[in-house]
Order: structure tokens, then C-alpha cells, then sequence
């Protein structure tokens, strides 16, 4: 049994530091891998007619892989890489490309895994060990809203670019930041991360020094299908937390996707994928 004390859920919330991070998903990862049946810890992409969480989840990486353009690509830096399971998705389509994962959660990227062609860092987002003009392709799918300052990560990104690199980030956002708290509701408690508006996100990509190529919007295509999905299976869920989580957490989980739900299709909350190239100084 994971045991989790409410007051811990509202200090993670209040401080966000990157010690409550590995907290949260050492606490809350395995729910994520329950609710899909996998190791990767994406909210997914529900497109394609696509019905599964797994499915979901494999649809976001090859977008990810795609903006990027791995096919023509030496190297990448995957920043907030979980427990790899996207690179390794990535290093299975594209067996040339090396791929370095960084994680500030050594538990995660030393959980036993096919990783031995993978390169693996253990380090904060915020100040990489790694030279300048380094790689090719930087990506942070799903893990910059965890990274503060955003500006300090952006900053390492585009020292560790070569000239002709490219950021893409996959990020979940809100639309404004005013009057947030009160149109969050349960969120604010559950959704553990920074919660960074749309506008911030792409004007200090823009202020440090690169030039935005590309930018989807696809909030519709995460959130709803998402909460449909748990909501159609709350029983089954719930009998799968069971044995492993305080019956508390399963109905925070349930009453957040509601929420969630209902937040994307006000447009409150979206999710962005942003592609990012240097600027030459």
C-alpha cells in the first residue's frame, strides 16, 4: 500500500520544488502506470480514433518524434524522460539516432528496463552537464510544467544546441493565469505542477533567443477523450487502485478528470506542442 497524506498532496502544490516533484511521481507514478497498463507517464493523444491509454500515449511520442524530425537528427536530449519508455519507443524507429535521457529522478531511470542503448543522466533541468553545441534535437515531452524557473531551462536548452537545432516541448498550459485559482477548483490540488500560461511559455521561448516554428494546440484531443475514458472505467480503476492506494486518492483522481473535462472545454486549460529553433547571436 502507498500511503499518502492529504497535507503532503497540499505541500507539494504550495512549494513545487524539485525535491516535491520526485516526490509526487514516486508517490503517483504508479497510479499513472495502473490507469494505462504502461511505463510511459503522458496524459496521451486521443486522435486517430484512438481508444486506449497506452495507444494514446504511444500517438503523443511519435508526434513528439515527428515535429522533431528524428529521421534526420544524430542525437537528442530528452529532458524529463520518465522512465525512458518514450526513448525507448523512439530508439526502436530511429536506431542511429543516440539518445541521452535526463531525469532529476535517479529511481525512475534506474528502474530495470532494456536501457542499455540508452545514455542516462541523473540531473536537475535547470543546469545540465552538458557542453556547449551538443545536440541536435532537445525535447521535453510533458515535463517542462515541472521545470522552474522555465527560463533557466530554456536558457541551458539553447547553449546545448548546435546551430541548426531544434527545442520541442509538449506541455500542458493554461490560457490565463488571472483569476485561476477559483476556476481550478480541485485542480489546484491535484494538477502538481507550474501552471504556466500560454502567453508566458511562448514570449520567454522568444526572449531567449529562439524562434518559434511551429505550435499545435491540442488540449481538445488530450483532456476530454482522457477524462471519457476514466470516467467510462471508474470501476474498473477503482479495483485496480485498490490494493495499492488510499480509496481517497481514486476519487480526488475521479472528480480532477471531471474538472479537467470541463476546464478544456471552457478552454481554461490546453496543451501545446511548441517547435523551437536557435537564433543565431
Amino acid at each position: 500500500m502507498i500511503r499518502i497524506n492529504p497535507l503532503e498532496i497540499i505541500l507539494w502544490n504550495f512549494r513545487k520544488s524539485e525535491k516535491d516533484v520526485i516526490r509526487i511521481y514516486d508517490k503517483l507514478a504508479p497510479l499513472m502506470q495502473l490507469g494505462s497498463g504502461a511505463d510511459m507517464l503522458n496524459f496521451g493523444l486521443w486522435d486517430k480514433g484512438i481508444t486506449q491509454p497506452h495507444q494514446a500515449q504511444e500517438r503523443l511520442c511519435d508526434l513528439v518524434s515527428e515535429i522533431s524530425e528524428f529521421a534526420s537528427a544524430t542525437n537528442v536530449l530528452d529532458v524529463g524522460c520518465g522512465f525512458c519508455s518514450p526513448a525507448l519507443r523512439w530508439k526502436q524507429q530511429f536506431e542511429g539516432l543516440e539518445i541521452f535521457c535526463l531525469n532529476i529522478n535517479r529511481t525512475q531511470i534506474n528502474t530495470p528496463a532494456p536501457k542499455e542503448k540508452l545514455r542516462l543522466v541523473n540531473s536537475t533541468s535547470i543546469l545540465i552537464p552538458f557542453a556547449d553545441k551538443s545536440f541536435d534535437r532537445i525535447v521535453a515531452l510533458e515535463s517542462a510544467q515541472h521545470f522552474y524557473p522555465l527560463k533557466r531551462f530554456l536558457e541551458e536548452a539553447r547553449r546545448m544546441l548546435k546551430q541548426d537545432g531544434m527545442l520541442v516541448m509538449a506541455i500542458p498550459v493554461v490560457n490565463n493565469k488571472k483569476g485561476l485559482f477559483p476556476k481550478l477548483g480541485i485542480l489546484n490540488v491535484t494538477w502538481t505542477s507550474q501552471h504556466y500560461p500560454v502567453d508566458l511559455v511562448e514570449s520567454q521561448i522568444r526572449d531567449t533567443g529562439f524562434e518559434i516554428s511551429k505550435i499545435e494546440k491540442i488540449g481538445k484531443s488530450v483532456y476530454e477523450p482522457l477524462a471519457d475514458y476514466y470516467i467510462e472505467n471508474r470501476k474498473s480503476m477503482k479495483e485496480k487502485f485498490a490494493g495499492i492506494y488510499p480509496s481517497f486518492v481514486e476519487t480526488l483522481v475521479y472528480k480532477s478528470m471531471v474538472k479537467m473535462k470541463r476546464l478544456s472545454e471552457r478552454g481554461i486549460i490546453d496543451y501545446l506542442v511548441i517547435k523551437s529553433h536557435s537564433v543565431p547571436k
